[in-house]
């Protein structure tokens, strides 16, 4: 028999890391093969502290400052894919637990297209568990590039 792949909207989960880069490249790929669109999705993490006043200001900077970054890192790609004619969103979540922010939203998808590696705070300890935890609750397929 022969299935027949229809893929009109891909998710592709970005944080600035070479293999969400490299990932990048794969859902453009594919998102011409398809004529398919691209929604980007930024998931800004919330930063460790310890809880003290002194530091909420800092806390509160800092914030900021991840937040400014991950909208210009999202606007920077999109961009990029509008140049090479591929038609794209933006979603950028304000704080959470990145695959849970990503699994949210996946069913509306067909596929998602993501890097084995991320530039999460715990990266040493987890390598991949972002990418880990999509694919065993994805509803849909996920391509996870390495």
């Amino acid at each position: 028999y022969s299935i027949k792949v229809m893929i009109s909207k891909i998710l592709c989960p970005i944080d600035g890391s070479p293999a969400s880069e490299k990932a990048l490249k794969y859902a453009k790929d594919i998102a011409k093969k398809y004529s398919a669109s691209i929604t980007l999705i930024h998931v800004v993490e919330y930063p460790i502290f310890v809880h003290s006043p002194e530091l909420l200001v800092v806390r509160d900077n800092v914030l900021l400052k991840v937040k400014k970054e991950g909208e210009e890192l999202l606007l920077s790609k999109k961009e990029e894919l509008v140049k090479e004619g591929i038609k794209v969103e933006g979603i950028i979540c304000p704080m959470g637990d990145p695959s849970e922010e990503i699994l949210k939203v996946a069913k509306e998808y067909d596929l998602i297209v993501m890097g084995s590696r991320g530039l999460g705070r715990f990266k040493a300890l987890l390598l991949g568990s972002v990418s880990s935890k999509v694919a065993h609750y994805s509803p849909i397929p996920v391509l996870i590039v390495k």
